[in-house]
């Protein structure tokens, strides 16, 4: 892997001079009293959300000079060889036959040879605002705003050091998040069962199907083959993008580094339309993965929704508007002690949702996505074969980096959770570390 010289690449520059459409987005407001005293990714529980690729903010209509010119022209001769393969498998929870992709070859081919490597490119954001909130306030109805918004420039530039958070070694986010378990080599051993010297994600994948492969059990790797790109500037017009508060008296907290909120639907069609149109250049495209990471950031409702704080997602894996074959991943690497998750586990829990649901499609008998994080609470069914969801909150053991950086990760649901048992992963496991003891059960009901 190369190492980022952040400081030494030029970056490519997104600006943001264009036209917002009035659109309507659907209100999430928070209430005030859930985040008193309290933090920000525990309130929300869940890690991610997916974005709603009918919301355009910007023109995408076929130009000479518009985005969609843009990829005409970065379209290869020949398409890249695709990513992903189908599966077509027996589930005991649904007493059927269930069908969907995942990166890679498929482990289920039986015998030899299941093992594949995908080209990642590694972005690092930079984001630039316009307006600033100095603390937070509530509405006649309890929810939560934003106080004292003013106009003011800021920058949140991941690959710069960040002492106040992270002390005077090992404190650029983006060199972390590019050193860690994800993309570089740790031993692993779950449950006595020794899984090599490998990313965290092969790891985790070769657990996952440890019986699927047939005669040899563990044999199945995805592997990540990455290259660090320039830092991508995006340039949010006011009213799209806002700093929060570093600290707060209404919520009674005292963050280490300020953390910046922009609107999630406006990022994802610069995503879609501008930057990784450009990104082809570089090679990107729909034969390999491009990991987006930012530092202290929060994707939610911004347009058209000021002063409410509405953040809906510490990061998110999707596919391209113009190529639907084409997938990327998003994600925080925060430093901060309030608002965002710790370092590695957005990152961990989007990498390995992408390598088993890269389409956001494959669908499951219904599962109550909240049974680990809040067991006592009402059900919330979900549908989908996302791995990270179902444990969002729920840490695997401490690993130190080869950086001497110690590293959080999220522990990871196995395939036999979603399909049913028994478990085809490691140790008979239905989670990486082993807190999910049984498949999802019964089909959820709100009932």
């Amino acid at each position: 892997m190369r190492t980022p010289g952040c400081a030494n690449i030029k970056s490519l520059l997104v600006v943001g001079a264009f036209a917002l459409a009035a659109l309507p987005v659907a209100a999430q407001r928070i209430p005030a009293d859930a985040l008193k005293n309290g933090h920000f990714p525990q309130v929300i529980g869940h890690l991610d959300a997916r974005p709603d690729k009918s919301v355009h903010y910007l023109p995408h209509t076929a130009s000479q000079t518009g985005p969609r010119a843009a990829v005409a022209a970065a379209k290869p001769a020949d398409p890249p060889r695709p990513i992903v393969t189908p599966f077509l498998q027996p589930s005991s929870r649904s007493s059927s036959v269930n069908y969907g992709f995942l990166v890679g070859n498929s482990p289920f081919t039986g015998g030899h040879g299941p093992n594949s490597s995908v080209k990642t490119f590694i972005v690092p954001l930079v984001f630039k605002v316009h307006q600033v909130a100095t603390d937070f306030s509530t509405d006649a109805n309890g929810f939560l705003t934003m106080a004292g918004i003013t106009n003011q420039d800021e920058t949140f530039d991941v690959t710069k050091p960040a002492p106040a958070c992270l002390g005077k070694t090992n404190n650029v986010p983006f060199t972390l998040a590019a050193q860690s378990p994800l993309f570089q080599n740790t031993h692993w051993n779950w449950g006595g069962t020794d899984l090599g010297d490998t990313q965290y994600i092969d790891a985790f994948q070769r657990a996952n199907f440890w019986n699927a492969t047939g005669e040899d059990p563990g044999d199945y790797h995805l592997r990540l083959n990455t290259q660090v790109l320039p830092p991508v500037v995006i340039d949010f017009p006011a009213g799209s993008g806002i700093g929060l508060p570093k600290s707060s008296t209404f919520l009674g907290y005292s963050a280490c580094a300020p953390t910046v909120l922009v609107d999630f639907s406006l990022f994802d069609d610069y995503l879609d339309y501008i930057v990784l149109p450009q990104l082809a250049s570089y090679g990107v495209n729909s034969g390999n993965f491009t990991m987006f990471i930012g530092g202290n950031v929060l994707w939610g409702a911004v347009i058209g929704q000021l002063p409410y704080f509405e953040a809906q997602a510490a990061g998110y894996h999707s596919f391209s508007d113009i190529d639907p074959a084409l997938t990327y991943g998003v994600t925080q690497f925060g430093d901060d002690n309030y608002w965002n998750w710790p370092d590695a586990v957005p990152l961990s829990h989007e990498v390995g949702e992408w390598a088993n649901d890269p389409t956001g499609s494959n669908y499951v008998q219904l599962y109550n996505v909240n049974a680990v994080y809040d067991p006592t609470g009402p059900a919330a069914c979900q549908s989908n074969y996302e791995v990270g969801d179902i444990l969002a909150g729920v840490f695997m053991p401490p690993v130190t980096g080869k950086n001497g950086y110690t590293y959080t990760l999220q522990e990871l649901a196995f395939y036999s959770y979603f399909y049913g048992g028994p478990s085809i992963g490691v140790n008979g496991w239905y989670s990486n570390n082993n807190t999910l003891t049984t498949d999802a059960g019964p089909v959820c009901s709100l009932l």
